[in-house]
């Protein structure tokens, strides 16, 4: 099962070689942010997505199909 507030490096799909951050901003707005970064400290060109729930974040990540190498 996919947590929140874990890095991972995409190792599979149209998106390898990125890094992603999912990270829980329900304290803000009230869902989550699926983050993707060429650079893993998640500066420059980059991609966010916002979810309502975490039922939702492993459905983008089925959806994208990616490998995900779990960092931390």
């Amino acid at each position: 099962m996919i947590q929140a507030n874990l890095r991972g490096r995409i190792i599979k799909g149209d998106s390898a070689g990125w890094f992603i951050k999912i990270h829980d901003d329900q304290e803000n707005t009230g869902g989550y942010l699926v983050i993707q970064s060429k650079k893993l400290d998640f500066t420059g060109d980059g991609f966010d997505n916002w979810f309502e729930t975490m039922g939702e974040v492993e459905q983008f990540l089925k959806y994208k199909n990616w490998g995900i190498e779990w960092l931390e």
